[in-house]
């Protein structure tokens, strides 16, 4: 099978099938990098489906610099930021909006403290937690998190997707962590859920 190098030439070429096999050969990535950095699985493949077209339209601005797999990623987590930028615009509700009494700020800030997160946790459990608590990070702590735990990239190769120093995800990525811990020592109370700032 061709490398990615030889099929990029051949889309620039005009061998637009050819760009198939770069879809088929790294869409699961795609997909994971996409479900790890949205809170909306619906969205995956509409999200997947735009970093597939933005790499298909801008092949010819792609250098080979680094891999394609990396500069793909870097399209896919552009893609995700400006979908979780929109969802977070949409969510906003003024809090002179919020009627007074109504619970609603209450409700996202109970928790019960003597909760120990590992206390009885059946795998099923422990996983809709941790996708609870990776769900809720900020999205920049989200991103270094599944691009380096997840993904399992170097920071190098992070740092050349998110265009930040390799000092900056470290330190990210240490808060990110703290970020984790810190939701799964935090039981939410039936279904209210605090978010995790």
């Amino acid at each position: 099978m061709r490398d990615d190098a030889e099929i990029v030439d051949a889309v620039r070429r005009g061998d637009v099938e050819a760009f198939r096999f770069l879809v088929e050969r790294h869409q699961d990535r795609v997909h994971g990098v996409l479900r790890q950095l949205t809170n909306d699985p619906d969205q995956v493949e509409e999200l997947a489906q735009e970093a597939f077209v933005r790499a298909f339209r801008g092949i010819g601005s792609f250098r080979g610099e680094s891999q394609f797999g990396t500069w793909l990623i870097q399209i896919a987590v552009y893609a995700a930021r400006d979908f979780n930028k929109r969802e977070r615009r949409a969510r906003l509700v003024p809090l002179h909006e919020i009627e007074e009494g109504s619970g609603a700020i209450a409700a996202l800030t109970e928790t019960r403290s003597s909760f120990d997160p590992l206390e009885s946790l059946n795998e099923r459990e422990l996983t809709e937690r941790l996708e609870w608590a990776l769900g809720n990070l900020p999205p920049a702590y989200r991103e270094v998190f599944v691009l380096r735990v997840v993904e399992d990239m170097s920071y190098d190769e992070i740092a050349e997707v998110t265009g930040d120093t390799v000092g900056s995800l470290k330190v990210r990525l240490h808060r990110a962590r703290g970020l984790l811990k810190e939701a799964l020592e935090e039981r939410p109370q039936g279904n209210h859920i605090a978010r995790v700032r």
